[in-house]
């Protein structure tokens, strides 16, 4: 198992550690300062997903942790959703549910269900429900007309995780799709989009 895990990372998945973690970076600084309902900052996470797997999403998704511990240290804890993103979509990218638009929404679906699920358990946990992004103005709303406040959590971070992921994957396959072919087979996942090219 060690093996084909070192098999992930080779040159080109290392340098992509870093600009992924840049793109995570820029993102939650957008999202922080506009105040949205969507995330935008596992992008970077989600690319190296795509290209590498889940390891190196991993990997991506501990650094820009890390990284983000300068400007937002008390949300740490979401670090269990970025991890969960980069399980769900590394192993998604690997299996090939990307070269196909059902099974692409599919995977869309199921991962925004997962980390809705992950996010909701981190929010009520750990901030109790309110953190102070785009959601929480939403939720604060539905919980001040009395809806329950499990209910409201879960489904507004599904409803924002659904879009913001999904966004989020289709922006990185449009990059996949872009890259030219000597350059994505240097990349784990770069023969399985290769692949679907061919047909």
């Amino acid at each position: 198992m060690f093996n084909k895990i070192k098999q992930d990372f080779n040159s080109m998945t290392i340098l992509l550690i870093p600009i992924g973690v840049a793109i995570n970076f820029i993102g939650g600084q957008i999202n922080g300062a506009l105040k949205l309902p969507l995330h935008l900052d596992t992008i970077g996470t989600i690319l190296s997903s795509v290209l590498a797997g889940p390891w190196v999403g991993i990997s991506t998704a501990l650094a820009g942790k890390l990284v983000s511990m300068i400007t937002s240290p008390g949300y740490f804890a979401f670090i269990l959703v970025s991890l969960g993103l980069a399980i769900a979509v590394g192993i998604f990218s690997k299996k090939g549910w990307f070269t196909s638009v059902p099974k692409a929404i599919l995977a869309m679906i199921i991962t925004g269900l997962l980390v809705a699920i992950i996010g909701s358990f981190v929010r009520i946990t750990f901030y109790g429900g309110i953190t102070g992004d785009g959601s929480s103005l939403i939720i604060a709303t539905l919980l001040a007309n009395g809806q329950e406040m499990v209910k409201s959590i879960f489904g507004v971070v599904f409803v924002s995780n659904l879009a913001d992921k999904s966004l989020s994957i289709v922006l990185s396959l449009l990059v996949v799709k872009s890259m030219p072919e000597r350059l994505l087979i240097k990349y784990p996942c770069g023969p399985v989009y290769l692949k679907n090219r061919k047909k």
